[in-house]
Parts: structure tokens; C-alpha cells; sequence
């Protein structure tokens, strides 16, 4: 019966549940896609790319933790995010780790270095089909929201702003050179965050612009479009404005912070929770939306 449980943990089921967490080792087991020459298809593996950021921090002697991986799946046919191969199934059994394939893989290293009780430095790791993302930031430490405050702290290797893999991590290691003046910076922001307070009538004003900010990007019209991301997706926006009704009526709310505001709309932005691809630009828009409209 125990060498039974040990081989059931030793399996994925994407069939039943589309996102798989994991650690570290379990994700080297995972199959290496390569090139006709045997090389990373991608320029590297998934894991790598944490095995790079990781020597990165242990070189400027910061403490580090590589917490839980995210391993989608999606409904794509043409490039699916995970995909079994029988020939490796036959060898080390149906779902096998071995037998997979990982396209999509989200994880955060977190910087134990000059954390208190409400945040910590973060970095944020994003390895799916159109490249690799690297962000760096700070972190929510009870609900592990992300806090990319603006695309300066985005790093990809894909897309209109790409640059060279070598140069990600040549600017992840800066961040780790300056880390606590990078630290200083962004928690002076969330701080002013959390002097900013917002009536009702000013959160559905805001509401308003995230819906026009999402019309503008989603419609066939070029000249209406406005920015590459929108902060939140229609889906998002209804969840957000409903949290905030039940908040605001369960606890009798009427005042929130700019900082409340923000939590509520990163809180929806995460692996379980929306497209793996999509959480550290539309984090950034989150930010950069905040900035412009109250001069943070």
C-alpha cells in the first residue's frame, strides 16, 4: 500500500485538474524539449531559468526561497501547454512525470532579505509558448500578491519590449546588486498607496475606467486601441466589483485605501486563477493605471 502512494505521487492528472503544483525536482524530471540538435528548443529549460535566478541571488548573498511551481494546462490543439508522450509512458507508467511535457510554468522566488510582516522582495518567473518573463518586485506576504510596480520591472524575451536572455538576467542581477534601495523605492510607493483614500463613488468611477481601459484593448478598431495589456479582463472586473460590493456591505465599508484597491484587483491575478502568460503584464497595468490616475 505505501509503494502504491509513492507511485501515485509520482503522476500528474492535467485531465482532471488543468493546474499541477510542484516542487523544484519534480519539475527536472519533466521531459526536456529539444531541438534537431538536442538543444533546449527554448534556449533553456524551465528549470534553468530558476537555477540562474537562484545563483543570482546566492552571488549578492540574499536569502532566497523557491516556493510552489505552477504547471497549466491549456485548450490549445496547435501548441498545447502540456503533452504526454506515450513512448515514456511505456517506460515509466501512465501520467508519469517523466512522460510530460511543460510549457507553462509559473513559480516566485521570494527574498527573505529586509522582509517584515507585510511584504517581501519577489521574483517572478514565467516560462509558456511565446517566451520566458522575468519580473522583480515586491510581494503580499499573506496572499502572495504580486506588486510589479511598472514594465520597468519586466524582463521578456518575446514581444514588442524583448531583449536578449542574457540581458534579462544581466538586469535581474542589478536589481539584486541594489536590492534594498530597489526595496526602499517600492515600499515608499505602497505606503503613499495606503494614504490615498477612495469613496464609493470613486471606486466605481475607477471600475468605470478599468471597463473602458478593457473595451479599448479588445475592440477591432486600431485607433481606439490604447495600450498593449489591459490591467483587468471583463471577467475580472465583475469579480473585482462584486468583491468590493459584499466587502463594503459584510463589514460595513465604506473608505478604502488605494492600497485595498490595489489588493483587491491583484488578488484575481494569479496561476489558479487566470492565463499564466497574462498575470505580469496585466500586474504591471494594475500599477501603471494607479500611477497615471493618482500621480503615485
Amino acid at each position: 500500500m505505501y509503494l502504491q502512494e509513492i507511485q501515485e505521487k509520482q503522476k500528474f492528472d492535467f485531465e482532471n485538474n488543468k493546474i499541477q503544483i510542484l516542487d523544484f525536482e519534480t519539475l527536472k524530471r519533466t521531459h526536456k524539449e529539444n531541438d534537431i540538435y538536442g538543444n533546449p528548443l527554448r534556449g533553456m529549460y524551465h528549470y534553468q531559468v530558476i537555477e540562474k535566478v537562484t545563483e543570482l541571488a546566492q552571488k549578492h548573498n540574499l536569502s532566497y526561497e523557491v516556493e510552489e511551481i505552477f504547471a497549466a494546462q491549456n485548450s490549445s490543439r496547435q501548441s498545447p501547454s502540456v503533452v504526454i508522450l506515450p513512448q515514456v509512458e511505456e517506460q515509466f507508467g501512465k501520467n508519469a512525470i517523466e512522460a510530460h511535457i511543460l510549457r507553462r510554468v509559473f513559480t516566485t522566488v521570494k527574498i527573505n532579505d529586509l522582509m517584515n510582516g507585510e511584504t517581501c522582495g519577489n521574483v517572478v518567473i514565467a516560462n509558456h509558448q511565446d517566451g520566458l518573463q522575468i519580473a522583480v518586485g515586491q510581494r503580499v506576504m499573506i496572499c502572495k500578491n504580486q506588486c510589479i510596480l511598472g514594465a520597468g520591472s519586466i524582463f521578456q524575451n518575446y514581444g514588442t519590449y524583448k531583449i536578449p536572455e542574457n540581458k534579462m538576467f544581466e538586469s535581474v542581477e542589478n536589481w539584486f546588486l541594489n536590492f534594498a534601495e530597489y526595496r526602499e523605492k517600492d515600499l515608499s510607493i505602497l505606503e503613499k498607496m495606503k494614504e490615498i483614500t477612495l469613496n464609493q463613488r470613486q471606486i466605481f468611477e475607477l471600475i468605470g475606467l478599468l471597463t473602458a481601459l478593457r473595451v479599448a484593448h479588445d475592440t477591432v478598431r486600431n485607433a481606439v486601441i490604447t495600450r498593449e495589456n489591459y490591467p483587468l479582463n471583463q471577467s475580472q472586473i465583475s469579480q473585482f466589483t462584486e468583491n468590493i460590493l459584499r466587502e463594503s456591505i459584510e463589514k460595513n465599508k465604506e473608505i478604502y485605501t488605494l492600497w485595498d484597491i490595489y489588493n483587491h484587483a491583484t488578488h484575481l491575478q494569479k496561476p489558479d486563477k487566470m492565463e499564466i502568460s497574462n498575470i505580469v503584464p496585466q500586474n504591471a497595468e494594475v500599477f501603471n493605471v494607479l500611477k497615471n490616475h493618482y500621480e503615485l
